[in-house]
């Protein structure tokens, strides 16, 4: 198999010799090229493994050379290094070209020339070939990152992941990747920092960016990268002058960064990895964004898809979320959004929650779907709006009826007595829609008489009782119940019961059920 090949373009004839002696040494092949117009006619009939590239040469410059590469489809796959006595200056003007990998200050040493050029022919085809095709250039290199925690969003979702690292308090990058599209989250002191992508190109973010942002706009192509140079530094700093007001870059980037959290969290599942590296962008360096995941999601949705039609969302009822291993901040949040996700508590739906808030509907609704999106609510049947009152001592079965009924259940207003006593107190202050009384003990029986001698008509009464025998059936059916609820109790009986139940009070039926 042939030695590597490297072509080398430069004007001048030392940098030739000393290329070529010392490369030659180091067992590559090299071809020589005095100008531009001889290198890239040299690129195409040689196909070389790499160019040496010089940044000034006769009347033109190296990233002309890389403009021409490119163009070409027989060398816009071939790593470029670039060469320069300018250093950094140079670079800068480099970045947006695919095909260049890295660079080598003149004037550079021997071992400077064999180190840098065996950098590049190791990663440099991986790097041109990974940004042509959408890929992150660090992905192309991920074996040599630290990388701390790893696994899929299909059984570890974002929220979940972010929420994990935030409790935990690490610094570092969540990488989440979907399909050709890399989304990076820089965390740390528990909240997000930044977010950007490399492979997402700035067309793409720029028809959901905010109609006041729309004159920054061209800034994306910055912004949603990571180039870390003295002179991505110098334009930071410039922009902070230069900005009438800066805050707005500040909201360019957090319009981004909610975009972005918005695709990454409703996108395809795929890959994560988390490596320990905090490093900020230059951009976020300036304006760190200390938001949660939450607030990013609130200000993505209404960005990257605004409900079209809010009135469809009027009945739907929504319930706060304890979820264990979740994070509580809620940094970032607006104040609109603060007192909807306080209200959002399974007893009303949103548009009630919408006129108590003094927030639109369409406001209402892109939080209740953001807030659901971050796991803190979660959709809950509409309530009923009725009152239900249990009369039962066994602790397990009350917290199943509790549960089934309360406001995390299908919404009704309960009340729960463990005893006859209590239950005729209540009664007599209170009307309730339905009784669920235990009926296991003979004196418990006996007690159903005084009780309907205290209820309304409307009021339904169903009995929970463990069936034993034929003749406790046969007693519990001379009792004139309007329901039985079977031990042990099952929430799904003790749910379609109950709806009935309360479905029959509204309509005015006296229909008899039997949940078994």
């Amino acid at each position: 198999m042939d030695s590597p090949l490297i072509l080398v373009i430069d004007d001048s004839p030392t940098i030739h010799k000393l290329v070529e002696c010392h490369l030659s040494q180091a067992g590559y092949r090299v071809a020589l090229a005095p100008n531009a117009d001889v290198g890239i006619e040299r690129a195409a009939s040689l196909a070389p493994d790499l160019i040496l590239l010089d940044h000034q040469l006769p009347g033109t410059t190296g990233d002309d050379v890389c403009r021409r590469l490119l163009a070409r489809e027989e060398t816009a796959r071939i790593p470029v290094v670039i060469s320069s006595a300018m250093r950094n200056r140079a670079f800068a003007s480099y970045t947006e070209y695919a095909n260049v990998v890295d660079q080598i200050p003149k004037p550079f040493t021997p071992e400077l020339l064999k180190s840098g050029v065996a950098n590049a022919l190791q990663m440099g085809a991986m790097v041109v070939q990974a940004q042509r095709t959408g890929c992150a250039i660090p992905e192309a290199m991920a074996e040599v990152r630290d990388v701390a925690l790893e696994g899929h969003t299909s059984v570890f979702p974002l929220r979940a992941v972010l929420d994990f690292l935030n409790n935990q308090n690490r610094s570092g990058r969540l990488t989440i990747e979907q399909g050709n599209d890399r989304i990076r989250f820089v965390i740390s002191g528990g909240r997000v920092q930044a977010v950007f992508s490399p492979t997402i190109a700035p067309e793409r973010l720029g028809p959901c960016l905010p109609n006041d942002l729309g004159d920054l706009a061209a800034l994306v192509a910055v912004t949603l990268g990571e180039v870390c140079d003295p002179s991505m530094s110098g334009l930071v700093r410039l922009l902070e002058r230069s900005l009438s007001d800066p805050r707005r870059l500040r909201s360019l980037l957090r319009a981004q960064a909610a975009i972005l959290t918005c695709w990454a969290a409703r996108g395809e599942p795929g890959k994560f990895q988390f490596e320990t590296d905090p490093s900020l962008p230059p951009m976020f360096q300036a304006f760190p964004l200390q938001m949660s995941l939450p607030a990013l999601l609130v200000e993505g949705l209404a960005l990257v898809e605004p409900t079209r039609d809010p009135s469809t969302w009027s009945g739907r009822v929504f319930v706060r979320q304890t979820v264990k291993g979740g994070n509580a901040d809620r940094t970032g949040l607006g104040l609109n959004a603060m007192k909807l996700a306080g209200l959002l508590d399974g007893t009303i739906d949103l548009a009630q929650t919408s006129v108590k808030a003094g927030c639109s509907l369409a406001e209402t609704v892109n939080v209740a779907r953001a807030l659901a999106l971050a796991g803190l609510i979660e959709e809950r049947e509409a309530s009923l709006g009725s009152s239900v009152l249990i009369i039962e001592e066994d602790p397990d079965s009350a917290r199943t009826l509790q549960g089934v009924l309360g406001p995390e259940g299908v919404g009704c207003q309960v009340r729960l007595v463990r005893d006859k006593l209590g239950a005729q107190l209540l009664l007599r202050r209170t009307a309730v829609d339905l009784v669920l009384l235990a009926l296991d003990r003979p004196e418990q029986q006996a007690s159903v008489a005084s009780f309907k001698a205290m209820m309304p008509p409307s009021t339904r009464l169903v009995g929970i009782v463990g069936m034993e025998d034929v003749a406790q059936l046969k007693r519990i059916d001379s009792l004139g119940l309007d329901g039985v609820l079977h031990r042990p109790l099952v929430e799904s009986d003790v749910r379609t019961l109950v709806k009935h139940m309360l479905g029959q009070a509204t309509n005015g039926s006296t229909a008899k059920v039997l949940a078994s």
